[in-house]
């Protein structure tokens, strides 16, 4: 029996990053309950190799969610969240699927060390969390083609931050998010990375590459319309957030590996309400 299955629903539904919860927080209420839901699952599943010092029982914990996914197919979910998405799956059985395709891909991601460069890089996660990040972009109003594929590549930029700014824990199990060519060419290794004490073993990599991250999410979400700024202002507000706490990453010296930077509560709520009334 999973020990968490007795935690009510409710509680789960909010441990999505903060930052997501900051930008559902003007979206339409069915839509904001909806993918809070989807958020926090999303994160117990992908969260799952940091978490554990051992690939081994990282694989076991994956296995247990393709477990919990079959009941709750069958209608008898026994995780909180699971128990919370029910309803959703009931009304759309695309969701379930969802979820089935990211638990497989995060299984078959801990046999892999590091990819080759940056477009490998995006191109997994896009394989990874690609369908589920475009459900999110189905429950605003529609969009144009390339403004779907545009809001996508937000998404993926947004997972890579995700990763480099968790790196302390993200490093720990299967893939590591950050490209072989940049290692080698910095003379370091997969090893060396998960090995490390201290970031400024690896600043030589992470600077550059926050840079490349956080310009590379101002410019894709300029460079859409404000209207569809407003209209899918969970990924606008998620990309200046996200932006925002590279920059203090890499004001702070970029140590990942000592601590998590954070924008403030009040910022992030200022930009979410900014980005809700002006795009």
């Amino acid at each position: 029996m999973n020990p968490e299955q007795h935690a009510p629903a409710s509680a789960w539904a909010v441990t999505a990053p903060d930052d997501f919860y900051y930008a559902t927080l003007y979206l339409p209420p069915t839509a904001r309950d909806a993918a809070r839901i989807l958020e926090a699952t999303r994160r117990a599943i992908t969260d799952i190799p940091g978490s554990c010092v051992d690939r081994g029982v990282a694989h076991l914990k994956l296995a247990w969610w393709q477990t919990e996914l079959l009941e709750l197919a069958a209608g008898t979910p026994r995780h909180p969240l699971a128990r919370a998405l029910l309803p959703l799956v009931n009304r759309d059985p695309a969701v379930l699927t969802l979820f089935e395709q990211l638990v497989t891909a995060t299984i078959a991601a801990l046999h892999s060390s590091a990819l080759g460069n940056r477009r490998a890089m995006l191109d997994y996660v896009h394989t990874q969390h690609g369908p589920l990040l475009d459900y999110y972009i189905g429950l605003g109003p529609a969009v144009s083609g390339a403004q779907r594929v545009a809001l996508l590549a937000i998404g993926a930029l947004l997972e890579l931050a995700y990763a480099l700014r968790g790196l302390r824990q993200q490093r720990r199990n299967g893939l590591l998010l950050l490209a072989e060519e940049e290692l080698h060419a910095a003379r370091l290794s997969v090893d060396a990375v998960r090995a490390a004490q201290v970031s400024d073993e690896l600043r030589v990599v992470l600077a550059p590459y926050l840079d490349w991250l956080h310009d590379e999410l101002m410019t894709r979400v300029a460079a859409l319309p404000r209207s569809v700024r407003r209209q899918q202002r969970l990924f606008a507000t998620l990309a200046v957030c996200g932006a925002d706490a590279l920059a203090l990453t890499r004001a702070d010296g970029c140590m990942v590996l000592e601590r998590r930077v954070e924008i403030l509560p009040l910022r992030k709520l200022w930009l979410a309400w900014r980005t809700a009334c002006w795009g």
